[in-house]
């Protein structure tokens, strides 16, 4: 399995041929149908359009930070964590 930091620094061309072999390894199939249909559903071409929940949310996040009302990873962590305690 691939970890995330290994995701990172491959490239597209590394990814392809990591999902080719793993494909290649697959007997199942259930599952090689079930990933010819997920791929043949995907259009490739077509831009993601964001809704306008998305689009007001990404404005009041850059709105935000730009009056920078941000708080540190550290300090979410450390709420989140006394949160738990509760």
């Amino acid at each position: 399995m691939i970890n995330f930091t290994q995701k990172e620094c491959m490239g597209i061309a590394e990814l392809q041929t990591d999902i080719i072999k793993n494909l290649l390894s697959i007997k199942d199939k259930e599952t090689l149908l079930l990933l010819k249909e997920i791929l043949a559903s995907h259009d490739f071409k077509k831009e993601y359009k964001l809704s306008k929940f998305e689009q007001n949310f990404i404005a009041e996040s850059i709105s935000e930070y730009k009056s920078n009302h941000i708080i540190s990873n550290d300090a979410v962590f450390k709420k989140n964590e006394e949160w738990l305690k509760e």
